[in-house]
């Protein structure tokens, strides 16, 4: 083929391609961010206005064969308007309004004249449907839109039902041969359920997208409220941790010894019946909690350097009661009840002992909750390796030995084996959050 002929090729090729954009491709204002809401409508009404167009010039064809001229001008008239509808939608922003209305009053008048003329065998009268579909996607706010879109379902289900009723037996003015009549039916009942097809598949996409969209959003702010809910939990955790003379990096720390820990028992298979999702979740989110009932106890055993007496560790001791007491009377409006047991849980066990030498109850073994046992061990596990005004700090490694000492006395020995096998990364989290 020579360079003209290629060149000419490819100029009929781009100019069918403009030609076959220009009625089925979706208009370029659909992009732009005021029309979002209209958008998904061009689409399916562009292809109706198409449909429309097509079925009356087959109308025409029908009524000049048969010598009906009123009919034959009609149809002249309604191919021009669904051109010109076409030509309007594409270039026109916000003209599928004054279309689709305009389109609505065509197919009630084009209706009841066909079935005044040819009765309701040829099928006409169902075109009617897709109007009730179409009006789904008038969602503009506003009386007057809303009155229209109405208005359109009620006059199309009133044309409907008053051809059907009244024309039933009705003698048409014209008799159609039974092969003309057998090709009208096909043809306005194939069109009509294919228009209504078209807007059915848009009103399930629209509703799906929305419905991704309304998840999407409620799922954000979800993460949002819960997000803000933490950060108010830890700052809350580091106020009363700063009263003994701990820093911030306490809360931090023990949550992160608590979320590598609850990783590693998941990862292993430990405690499968307990140890789902939600529970992981609610005891990452209970540990910076674990000590919040140190606000009931005075500053002057709190903060005391030396020795503490029998009495003021008894005192202490009632921390663990008090701040599961806090939990129950401070959060009792969060709806989330697994949270809420676990955080007692937490704050109520967590210097309870698996040999049941701990307090406050002096429980041991499975009668401890599980949040509890964890919270324990990465409690002690900071409590020693930590520096206090009252204390100096341990190296991580005399610290683990002496964990490794305590299970099946102190620990939970699965959970003390849990802990161990993730030494190093225990380690790394104490030195990255070191006071």
């Amino acid at each position: 083929m020579s360079k003209d002929k290629k060149v000419s090729s490819q100029k009929k090729g781009n100019a069918k391609n403009r030609i076959i954009d220009f009625f089925t491709g979706v208009p370029s204002y659909n992009e732009d961010k005021d029309y979002t809401n209209y958008s998904s409508f061009s689409a399916p009404l562009n292809m109706f206005f198409l449909a429309c167009l097509l079925l009356h010039s087959t109308y025409m064809g029908v009524f000049s064969y048969m010598k009906i001229p009123l009919m034959l001008a009609l149809d002249a008239v309604c191919v021009i308007l669904y051109a010109a509808f076409v030509i309007i939608l594409k270039n026109v922003k916000g003209s599928w309004i004054v279309c689709t209305f305009a389109s609505a009053v065509e197919i009630y008048v084009h209706q009841v004249c066909t079935v005044r003329f040819f009765g309701l065998s040829p099928g006409f009268h169902y075109l009617l449907f897709p109007l009730v579909f179409m009006s789904v996607f008038i969602r503009k706010k506003g009386k007057l839109y809303t009155f229209l879109r109405r208005t359109m379902i009620a006059i199309a289900f009133l044309t409907f039902m008053y051809l059907a009723v009244f024309f039933s037996e009705y003698k048409p003015i014209y008799q159609l041969q039974n092969w003309l009549n057998t090709i009208l039916v096909i043809v306005n009942c194939t069109i009509s359920f294919l228009v209504t097809v078209i807007f059915v598949s848009r009103v399930v996409y629209s509703l799906d997208e929305k419905r991704s969209e309304l998840d999407t959003s409620v799922n954000e702010k979800v993460n949002e409220i819960e997000e803000m809910q933490n950060q108010i939990i830890i700052s809350f955790a580091n106020i009363i941790e700063a009263r003994d003379g701990s820093t911030g990096k306490h809360v931090k720390r023990t949550s992160e010894y608590v979320e590598a820990l609850v990783k590693e028992l998941k990862r292993n298979g430990d405690f499968e019946d307990i140890l789902d999702e939600n529970y992981m979740h609610d005891t990452m989110l209970s540990a910076p909690l674990h000590d919040i009932g140190k606000i009931t106890i005075p500053d002057a055993i709190l903060t005391k350097a030396g020795r503490l007496t029998e009495s003021e560790f008894e005192t202490i001791k009632k921390h663990t009661i008090n701040g599961k007491e806090i939990i129950e009377e401070s959060m009792s409006d969060i709806e989330n009840e697994n949270f809420l047991k676990i955080a007692k849980s937490v704050a109520l066990y967590h210097h309870e002992c698996w040999d049941g030498s701990g307090y406050p109850y002096g429980i041991q073994g499975d009668e401890i909750p599980l949040c509890a046992r964890i919270m324990t061990i990465a409690d002690y596990f900071d409590a020693l390796v930590a520096k206090r005004s009252y204390k100096a700090a341990l190296p991580t490694s005399v610290v683990f030995d002496n964990i490794k000492e305590q299970r099946g006395k102190k620990f939970d020995p699965v959970v003390t084996d849990a802990f161990l096998r993730i030494r190093d990364q225990i380690d790394e989290i104490a030195k990255a959050n070191a006071d």
